[in-house]
């Protein structure tokens, strides 16, 4: 079996996710997200069917943009959907079925009830650099994963270098926000109302995405200056959306003419704009990690 701290082999795997067949990468997961890869024996073995559903349950998918899980076993990607429908399995289920990616990682097993080449009950988390974070495999297939140890390796990957990449992502969806709230300010300011609800809604969309990047970063992120700044942008980021959601609806009510709800929600927008567009200028990812 892989030890913690090797590199993961890269696979690519036809697998199905929500009843669509797809092809899926390691690499390109890791591009994105963490990766907890949980290799089982095969669907509807009750002990199988509770160990993906337990990791379901567990909720690692709620980790904002930060966990990719897949479940691989050998079999077939139509008996993956049929799995997936009846237990309501979310995340990807790949099919290897030769036992290839199995054996690379150390844990497939010749014969198992008449069957070669199946995977051993596994569970590998892998960080974006590609390395081993955490291993765990059983010869005794009734074992399951103990869940909390999953999780705790995940919380424990602190890596500046993720963050800063994440940094980057948030970074430039704040920078593309700002240029619709602008647009939409200027637009407000003139009584452009219908103008400036297109404009602030859209700036809402980039300044959501910008939140969910600039957390996932904070959550990775090693060093106090580096958590600091992803901090300090997500902050801003809230505070833009905030803003932003409250001068459209003002915007609404202007353009409906109820100048009371209008006048309202201005209010309630003008603490958050002065919080989101006061302070110091956010920091360039080039600066916190050269390279990024």
């Amino acid at each position: 079996m892989l030890s913690v701290g090797s590199e993961a082999p890269n696979f690519s795997l036809p697998g199905v996710e929500g009843g669509e067949f797809d092809e899926y990468s390691l690499a390109d997961a890791l591009r994105e997200d963490l990766v907890v890869i949980a290799f089982y024996p095969a669907d509807f073995s009750p002990t199988c069917t509770d160990e993906l559903c337990t990791l379901q349950d567990m909720d690692l998918l709620n980790l904002d943009a930060d966990v990719t899980l897949f479940g691989i076993s050998g079999d077939s990607m139509y008996s993956h959907r049929r799995f997936a429908e009846e237990y309501d399995i979310t995340y990807p289920l790949l099919a290897d079925s030769a036992g290839e990616v199995a054996a690379e990682y150390g844990v497939c097993m010749p014969d198992w009830r008449g069957h070669r080449n199946v995977p051993k009950r596994s569970v590998f988390v892998v960080d974006e650099r590609q390395r081993v974070r955490y291993a765990w495999s059983a010869d005794d297939q009734t074992v399951l994963p103990d869940v909390g140890e999953v999780r705790a390796a995940i919380d424990d990957v602190r890596d500046d270098r993720t963050a800063v990449q994440r940094y980057a992502r948030g970074h430039e969806h704040l920078g593309a926000g700002r240029e619709r709230f602008e647009t939409a300010w200027s637009e407000y300011e003139v009584g452009a109302w219908l103008g400036a609800v297109e404009h602030f809604d859209e700036a809402v969309a980039y300044f959501d995405a910008a939140g969910e990047s600039l957390r996932s970063a904070e959550r990775f992120a090693e060093s106090d200056r580096v958590g600091r700044a992803c901090q300090d942008a997500g902050d801003r980021a809230d505070d833009y959306r905030q803003a932003a959601r409250w001068y459209a609806r003002s915007a609404e009510h202007y353009a409906d003419g109820d100048e009371a709800m209008g006048d309202e929600y201005r209010a309630d927008a003008e603490s958050p704009h002065e919080a989101a567009s006061t302070g110091d200028e956010l920091p360039k990812p080039s600066t916190l990690f050269p390279g990024e």
